[in-house]
């Protein structure tokens, strides 16, 4: 009985463990929106494409120094952690993306897309 929970654990413990080596495969083509409280700044991270968060970080300052009223402007990621995708775990915990505080989407009346073209 002992050797079944065992090997169950082990299952279990090796698809968790390896779901998370390989998120960055099955994550792969998925982009993240950050946006500030009212839209004023919003920016799409594609990891895969060089889109990554320093990009948004370089892209933010030059935007709050173009706009000195927009100086005490915060980004927030627009997208949730979501504890049922165990493959995910260890990107929650040690991804700057994730470090970002949550806020709802809210839809941008600037006219641009959602890569600020």
């Amino acid at each position: 009985m002992k050797a079944k929970y065992f090997k169950a654990s082990i299952i279990v413990i090796s698809v968790i463990v390896l779901g998370n080596v390989l998120s960055g495969f099955i994550n792969m083509f998925q982009t993240y929106l950050y946006q500030t409280n009212n839209a004023e700044f919003e920016f799409s991270t594609m990891p895969t494409k060089g889109r990554d968060i320093g990009m948004m970080e370089r892209q933010f300052s030059a935007y709050k120094n173009a706009h000195p009223e927009y100086k005490d402007l915060v980004l927030y990621r627009t997208f949730k952690r979501n504890p049922l995708k165990f493959w995910n775990w260890y990107s929650y915990l040690t991804d700057e993306m994730y470090q970002y505080d949550y806020k709802d989407e809210i839809e941008s009346f600037s006219g641009k897309g959602k890569f600020g073209i």
